[in-house]
């Protein structure tokens, strides 16, 4: 069933930034679209690294 794998080729920008955050090398993506389930925004924000929050701890 081709049709539910997805790949995506990295560039090699972003095989660079993957090697130097994790050591590892990585050419391509492959997604099962089928294995998938719906994701909220939350769940995306964090996969892509699109939000982050910063706190502060508050001491007595």
């Amino acid at each position: 069933m081709a049709a539910n794998k997805l790949t995506i080729k990295l560039t090699d920008d972003q095989q660079s930034q993957i090697k130097k955050a994790t050591g590892r090398s990585i050419k391509e993506l492959n997604i099962d679209l089928g294995a998938a389930s719906q994701l909220t925004e939350k769940d995306l924000d964090k996969a892509s690294g699109g939000s982050f929050r910063i706190g502060t701890i508050k001491s007595d």
